[in-house]
């Protein structure tokens, strides 16, 4: 059996043990219309803020509310941007923040546009990526990619090899930026699954800040991955 044909065997057993239901189609970007969210404000997470204080558009707006509650719950830190123009402010303050020097971006479009907006003083690392080596990579502060699709009951980002080169980079820098589209948070990890590529070759899924409690059941973040996860939620497909 050839790996494509075994992958979507496997996929085809995941989706069928679990009893996923038809995708929700308030919550598919290419389909209903967009609702209202509520204001950060009622949402109870200090995690989660808006750069102007407004609320936010594009989908269902209890998912929105218990994916970035979610989001808080396992550490990860939260923006809503209305546009790629505040999603660049929002990075820019981030890697202010974190006194970031040194920045890999993934082949994405919209990571290379935003990277391209706030690239002033910092050394970007944009191209070249499949000729990126360990010690490069693991000299680098900050990766920002894009995720594919979030999971409200989870708080879980999604992401696809198919979509871009992304899995090394949101998993060696001590801080990961994801952007996603609010109009891709799926309902549980059985609506995410079909949702999936079959052309994919590796998903990765992310659930906050690497996290371990090997030693003497110590809690430690940051051992085996990022120790900062922020989430720029944007609007704008």
């Amino acid at each position: 059996m050839r790996s494509g044909d075994a992958r979507r065997e496997i996929l085809h057993a995941i989706r069928t043990n679990l009893g996923s239901s038809p995708p929700d189609p308030l919550s598919v970007p290419e389909r209903g219309e967009a609702l209202s969210a509520p204001s950060p404000e009622g949402r109870g997470g200090q995690g989660v803020r808006t750069p102007d204080g407004r609320g936010e558009k594009g989908v269902r707006p209890d998912l929105v509310k218990h994916f970035t509650d979610q989001l808080t719950a396992v550490g990860a830190q939260c923006t809503i941007v209305r546009s790629e123009t505040e999603a660049a402010v929002a990075l820019a303050r981030i890697l202010t923040e974190a006194g970031a020097r040194r920045v890999v971006g993934s082949d994405a479009p919209l990571v290379q546009r935003l990277l391209e907006s706030v690239g002033h003083g910092l050394v970007l690392v944009t191209d070249r990526l499949e000729r990126l080596s360990r010690d490069e990579l693991f000299a680098c502060d900050v990766g920002v990619t894009t995720a594919q699709w979030g999971i409200a009951d989870t708080g879980t980002l999604v992401l696809e090899s198919a979509r871009e080169q992304s899995r090394l980079l949101s998993l060696v820098p001590r801080i990961h930026v994801a952007v996603l589209s609010l109009r891709c948070i799926c309902e549980s990890l059985g609506d995410a699954l079909a949702r999936v590529s079959v052309a994919s070759h590796a998903t990765t899924f992310i659930t906050g800040p690497s996290r371990t409690s090997d030693i003497e059941l110590t809690l430690v973040v940051g051992v085996h991955g990022p120790q900062t996860v922020h989430v720029l939620l944007m609007e704008e497909p």
